[in-house]
C-alpha cells in the first residue's frame, strides 16, 4: 500500500547530525584510498606559514567533516500591541 502525499513509513526519520550508512561507507573507501604519509610529506615541504595554514584549512574539512552554520534562536511570548486612534477631526476644529 503505497504512502499518501507528505508523509512516510517513518515520520520521525533519522536524527540531524547523524551520518547515513552510505555516507559512513563512502568516507571508510576515501580514507583508504588516501595515503596520509603521502600528504604528510607534501605539507612538511611548504616553506610559507601562509600556504601551510591555507592548504591545512582546505583539508580540514575533509578530516573532521562539515559543519552547517546555525544561528539558536531564542523562544520568546508573543507581543500584543493595541492602537487607539481618537477622533482628531475634534481636535482640528478647536
Amino acid at each position: 500500500m503505497p504512502f499518501k502525499k507528505g508523509t512516510s513509513g517513518n515520520p520521525i526519520g533519522r536524527p540531524k547530525g547523524s551520518v547515513s550508512t552510505t555516507s559512513k561507507l563512502i568516507r571508510e573507501h576515501i580514507s583508504q584510498a588516501i595515503d596520509g604519509n603521502k600528504i604528510m610529506e607534501m605539507l612538511d615541504k611548504i616553506d610559507s606559514p601562509t600556504e601551510y595554514i591555507n592548504a591545512i584549512s582546505k583539508l580540514l574539512p575533509y578530516s573532521i567533516g562539515k559543519v552547517k552554520a546555525y544561528e539558536e534562536i531564542e523562544e520568546r511570548e508573543p507581543i500584543s500591541i493595541n492602537i487607539n486612534f481618537v477622533d482628531t477631526e475634534a481636535e482640528e476644529d478647536e
